[in-house]
């Protein structure tokens, strides 16, 4: 028989060696790429939570749609504390699901919300967490509204200036015992007894701004004998013929801690008012601008008043005679605000914040 060959192939333990070590080697690599791809899947919920704080409201949404554990740690509510949406036109159905996610802070100035078809679709399904809400020119209709405040019972701030309102909307707002701030500047349809619901359910109101809201004498007769006495600060300007001297008699004996009091062109009140505002011992700023039947020499009583800091007079006096008039009140300052800031969201050019809470990220 004739010897083995030397070219004999490798034995087969070998050959099942290197089979092995290939196919751990892909394996390793198929495992190291697969990590690759996935790389958030090596972070915790708290990590990925760290860093949608950095996102903006619009990326955050896009976030949410990615899968299923993103969208569920994008609805955390501490990523949705404050939200800016003003200029905005939106939807119903979309602004509840928004608030749904605990917003706290959020600035709708100028916005619009789009009404629903079947009225039944504006309803906000759960009691929101909205502390802070500036609707301040914003497009809605009336049943949205009140189906939205309707939905807040924490409003601490609320701003409806120039928003009509009704019975119904007025109620709702009364119905925040903790709101402290309210601006209802040139609103439209605030009746006497919506006046009277207001004046008596927010009764730790400190500033309310009802200027140019155009009240009726018996809706001004409802405030002024309903209003919290902790009022600071209160804005009845342009009650042209339905704020008078016994009107603000009243006013005067219900709130004596008033700060702050803007009654321009109030135009009913003479003279005797100047006497009236005196007794407010606290009082800081005064408004009388366009009060044409307030006799200029009656100004000078004023000086009484120790806790004057501001008198605002415009369209009363030239400017000689302010100036001459400036020489008796020393360190008060004479028509340094053109505007009324009471419980105002926006002073200024300050546009990412409200009341002094920024609304933007």
């Amino acid at each position: 028989m004739d010897p083995p060959s030397n070219k004999t192939r490798q034995p087969l333990t070998n050959v099942s060696n290197n089979v092995s070590q290939r196919l751990q080697k892909h394996s390793a690599a198929s495992t190291e790429q697969s990590e690759l791809s996935h790389p958030f899947d090596r972070l915790s919920d708290e990590v990925i939570l760290q860093i949608f704080k950095w996102l903006p409201k619009k990326s955050l949404l896009a976030c949410g749609e990615v899968n299923h554990r993103f969208n569920r740690v994008s609805k955390d509510e501490t990523l949705w504390v404050r939200l800016d949406l003003s200029c905005r036109r939106i939807k119903t159905d979309a602004l509840s699901d928004i608030l749904n996610r605990g917003i706290v802070v959020l600035r709708m100035s100028q916005a619009s919300i789009a009404r629903p078809d079947n009225m039944s679709d504006a309803e906000f399904s759960h009691r929101t967490k909205l502390q802070y809400l500036d609707l301040s020119m914003c497009t809605v209709d009336k049943d949205v509204l009140c189906a939205l405040l309707a939905s807040c019972r924490s409003l601490i701030k609320l701003s409806l200036e120039n928003v009509p309102l009704n019975e119904q909307i007025c109620a709702e707002i009364a119905a925040n015992p903790t709101l402290e701030s309210l601006n209802l500047t040139m609103c439209s349809g605030i009746s006497a007894t919506g006046m009277r619901t207001i004046a008596k359910g927010l009764t730790k109101l400190q500033s309310l701004n009802v200027g140019w809201a155009y009240l009726s004498s018996e809706a001004v007769t409802e405030l002024v004998h309903n209003l919290t006495p902790h009022i600071l600060r209160l804005n009845l300007a342009g009650c042209r013929s339905t704020l008078g001297n016994e009107g603000l008699a009243v006013l005067v004996k219900r709130c004596p801690r008033l700060l702050e009091l803007d009654l321009s062109d109030c135009t009913q009140l003479n003279s005797e008012a100047i006497q009236l505002v005196c007794r407010l011992r606290k009082l800081e700023y005064l408004s009388l601008s366009r009060c044409y039947n307030i006799n200029v020499t009656s100004y000078l009583s004023l000086t009484d008043l120790r806790s004057l800091l501001f008198l605002d007079l415009f369209g009363l006096m030239s400017d000689n005679a302010i100036a001459t008039l400036q020489h008796s009140f020393a360190g008060v300052g004479i028509n340094k605000f053109y505007h009324s800031s009471v419980a105002r969201p926006t002073v200024g050019t300050r546009r990412t914040s409200i009341w002094g809470i920024r609304t933007r990220e």
